[in-house]
């Protein structure tokens, strides 16, 4: 027997709840591009309440199964997290006021708590599985580079230890194993840092507090790992991964001569929380040498600009332009994959590198950003209030070497242009 066996009374409402969860995520312009056409929504409308109806009578552990694989694949459609959050909580609510009309109010309405707090955290669990698996292939390929590599300014015994202290944490995380952090000697940073003596104090000092912010979430990720609290795991585990992958891309992604600005560039754009342009330049053509040598690799550049930016100066002053600013930086964190990577490298242009997609399926995300920024309304005063637009090129890096860097960004930029030839607010591939 399954342990929500009181959801059955809910089964009368099951065909209301969904009909308002379908109505509202289309009638939110950010969410409506998931769907294609009434078609597709109405399908989607009988398979998910199916699936529900079907999940009051399953073991508990088969169902956290299910929702796992249900997380696997909306991570495989590049959905994210949050948007399925919002989809739960507009069930969950719709279930909950419904919960009044039912004997057993009380136990009812746990029960429906206890039913949303599973397929939340396991599904959130198939993202963090999907996540594992990309970076766990992307440490191989790393591996891979620095044993061939001769140019790498760090002692490559040390590169390669660092490297196998972060697959031994992904692999305690994919088996909920415990990981003493104080045994593995890959992880202290400071390690290296004396053999660095180009290293400035305050440098130095940034490393440092890199260090801690690893060790601290390191833990906190273990301490809800054994919990099973995987919604708290994922937002840990991406900093996580971001902060440590950074500290190896130095390890041979430059020379010496360069290491000083490298480190500078590590440091986020403080208005929009992505990387600044520099960084880009590096990490583009590390990817684009992957590509190169793996046929199989699809990865994708986007370069997204704000439409009539200079206007929004002029009519609304700096401090509404850098509020705009700040807005597009979280809309590309918050729909982009972990594996992803944004930033901003002008005034009002920003760039996204787009891991394991095809043109094709960066332009469902990038639909995404723009859906979410340009139906987002900045508040000027009590009277005025006023959106902005986008405009977005997208190109996919070719598996050969003809291709050049120069010609990758040329032609990205050429399609961003063709957007704004179009009429603005477009997005070209």
């Amino acid at each position: 027997m399954g342990k929500f066996q009181l959801l059955k009374e809910l089964t009368v409402y099951v065909d209301e709840a969904f009909e308002d969860f379908y109505n509202t995520m289309l009638n939110d312009v950010r969410l409506g591009v998931f769907f294609e056409n009434d078609e597709q929504v109405l399908a989607l409308i009988e398979k998910q309440k199916k699936h529900f109806l079907a999940s009051l009578s399953l073991d508990v552990e088969i169902l956290k199964q299910n929702y796992v694989k249900l997380g696997e694949f909306h991570y495989d459609l590049r959905i994210p997290y949050i948007d399925f959050m919002k989809g739960t909580d507009i069930l969950e609510e719709h279930f909950l006021l419904n919960a009044q009309r039912c004997k057993n109010t009380k136990k009812l309405m746990r029960e429906i708590f206890e039913y949303f707090k599973v397929m939340k955290a396991f599904t959130a669990k198939g993202y963090l599985n999907k996540m594992l698996n990309e970076d766990k292939r992307d440490l191989e390929t790393f591996f891979e580079q620095v044993i061939v590599d001769t140019n790498t300014y760090l002692p490559k015994k040390l590169i390669l230890r660092k490297i196998q202290w972060l697959k031994e944490l992904l692999e305690s995380i994919e088996t909920n194993v415990d990981f003493e952090l104080d045994s593995k000697d890959g992880f202290i940073i400071k390690q290296w840092l004396d053999e660095l003596e180009f290293l400035t104090l305050e440098k130095r000092k940034f490393f440092e507090e890199l260090e801690q912010r690893i060790y601290l979430n390191t833990q906190n990720l273990f301490y809800f790992l054994h919990r099973e609290e995987y919604l708290e795991i994922l937002p840990l585990y991406t900093s996580l991964l971001n902060v440590y992958k950074l500290t190896l891309m130095m390890n041979n992604a430059i020379t010496i001569e360069y290491a000083n600005q490298v480190i500078e560039d590590m440091q986020l754009d403080s208005l929009t929380q992505l990387f600044r342009k520099d960084i880009f330049h590096e990490l583009l053509k590390k990817e684009k040498a992957l590509v190169e040598r793996n046929t199989d690799m699809k990865v994708s550049i986007a370069f997204i600009d704000l439409d009539n930016f200079k206007l929004v100066n002029d009519s609304f002053g700096h401090y509404s332009g850098d509020k705009v600013i700040e807005k597009m930086g979280e809309c590309i964190r918050n729909n982009i994959r972990a594996s992803d990577m944004g930033f901003r490298i002008g005034g009002d242009e920003f760039a996204i590198i787009l891991k394991d997609a095809t043109k094709e399926a960066s332009k469902n995300v990038c639909e995404k950003i723009k859906a979410d920024f340009s139906s987002y309304q900045f508040i000027f005063n009590d009277e005025v209030s006023f959106s902005v637009s986008v405009s977005i090129g997208i190109s996919q890096l070719k598996n050969t070497k003809e291709e050049s860097l120069e010609m990758l960004l040329n032609s990205v930029d050429s399609k961003l242009y063709a957007a704004k030839n179009k009429g603005k607010n477009q997005i070209c591939i």
